[in-house]
């Protein structure tokens, strides 16, 4: 995970990162759109009898479409942010501070992208008649266990920046298709949470009439969604990484020996203190 990304992005202002950040949440909704508009609507019985062929219809392109959009033509997602900024404080380049404002700006912002791309696509009708799977996972979403929710959460981030990762280090567009479509299918087909991506699903089932609350939204999914998906970005991407390719181990080295410095020197001023001590209870001159 590059480092002078995330000191890059630190020094974004205001207007660039929101208008950034709230085109990552339209992308978010244009490919969560295409999931559940062609796989969402294969045939029901699908589902019951060959659910793997149909998380595979689902998750092939919609999820892989918009993070390549995301990517390739520039926006900023909370979830790719939350490895961005670990890996840059890791390398003593931003504070934390700086880390948080970040976190929290872009997941703001990305909801006000997604809220924004709900009330346009309510518009468009697009789901009129093509609703039913929608309505189906947003009560699903809000159904599992609190632990359950934050767990998939970690997963799909963590794969989430996985796909990042790959598609940076790629030189070509392919290369870049092809790093994201891997993870970032997989997390879609195993049905994973995406905190981004759920402020888009969410909203736009309780507006074409599940039966979901928005308490049950935020609190049964989003929170856990959002803790799980910085858990999977920042510990399990970018903290790993920077103790196997960056400079923390060499800083760990460098205080322990400042340490040990410090140590003997504190040891050798004992020993001169109390060597007069001694001989003047009895010890030789």
């Amino acid at each position: 995970m590059s480092t002078s990304k995330g000191a890059v992005k630190a020094t974004f202002p205001w207007h660039k990162l929101a208008l950034l950040a709230i085109a990552a949440g339209c992308y978010c909704g244009f490919g969560f759109t295409l999931c559940l508009i062609v796989g969402g609507n294969a045939p029901k019985q699908w589902l019951e009898n060959s659910p793997g062929l149909f998380s595979l219809l689902f998750g092939a392109v919609g999820f892989p479409f918009s993070f390549t959009i995301i990517l390739v033509c520039g926006a900023e997602l909370y979830t790719s942010m939350c490895a961005y900024m670990m890996a840059a404080w890791w390398e003593r380049k931003v504070t934390m501070r700086t880390c948080l404002r970040m976190w929290a700006l872009s997941w703001l912002w990305n909801f006000v992208g997604c809220a924004i791309f709900v009330g346009l696509m309510y518009a468009s009708g697009l789901y009129h008649h093509k609703d039913w799977y929608i309505k189906l996972l947003a009560v699903k979403k809000v159904s599992y266990s609190w632990g359950a929710t934050l767990v998939r959460g970690i997963f799909a981030n963590w794969l989430v920046c996985v796909a990042t990762w790959q598609a940076n280090a790629a030189q070509d567009l392919t290369g870049k298709a092809v790093a994201i479509w891997l993870p970032i299918s997989a997390f879609a087909m195993l049905g994973f949470e995406h905190c981004i991506a759920n402020q888009f699903l969410i909203p736009m089932g309780i507006a074409l009439g599940a039966p979901v609350s928005a308490r049950q939204f935020v609190v049964s999914n989003l929170i856990p969604a959002t803790i799980g998906n910085w858990i999977g970005g920042a510990i399990c991407m970018a903290t790993v990484y920077a103790w196997v390719y960056g400079s923390p181990p060499q800083q760990l080295a460098a205080w322990w020996e400042q340490r040990r410095h410090r140590h003997g020197l504190q040891s050798d001023a004992v020993a001169v203190v109390t060597e007069p001590n001694n001989r003047g209870k009895g010890g030789k001159p």
